[in-house]
């Protein structure tokens, strides 16, 4: 599906967190699940933290085990940006930014509009 960005978008993650299957993680908050970005989980580790989709972590206690491998990288948008979707998580969509030769990354569904 193709979508077109309807609102600028740059709040950008300084340092990504890049997270690896098989990876241990300490959790420290949870979204909220009636807000707009529910099922994340903020996880801390070596050298990184971040918001971590919850359906890719198994929760024990105070510990996050990753069970696929993720990367934050969020695209910056500017309205009238082209993307065109992979797939789709938690308020975010998985995309490719065709005005940036095809960079993969995640944009935020409440910025953008469906356009075919």
């Amino acid at each position: 599906m193709k979508y077109q960005a309807i609102k600028e978008y740059t709040d950008l993650p300084e340092k990504p967190i890049r997270v690896e299957k098989g990876e241990q993680l300490t959790w420290t908050e949870q979204s909220d699940p009636l807000g707009d970005w529910p099922n994340w989980v903020y996880c801390q580790g070596r050298d990184k933290a971040g918001w971590v989709p919850k359906q890719i972590l198994r929760l024990e206690g105070d510990s996050a085990f990753v069970e696929a491998d993720y990367f934050a990288h969020e695209h910056l948008l500017v309205v009238g940006d082209e993307l065109l979707a992979q797939y789709e998580l938690n308020g975010w969509i998985w995309c490719e930014h065709l005005n940036r030769n095809g960079e993969l990354g995640w944009a935020p569904l409440n910025h953008l509009k469906v356009v075919s």
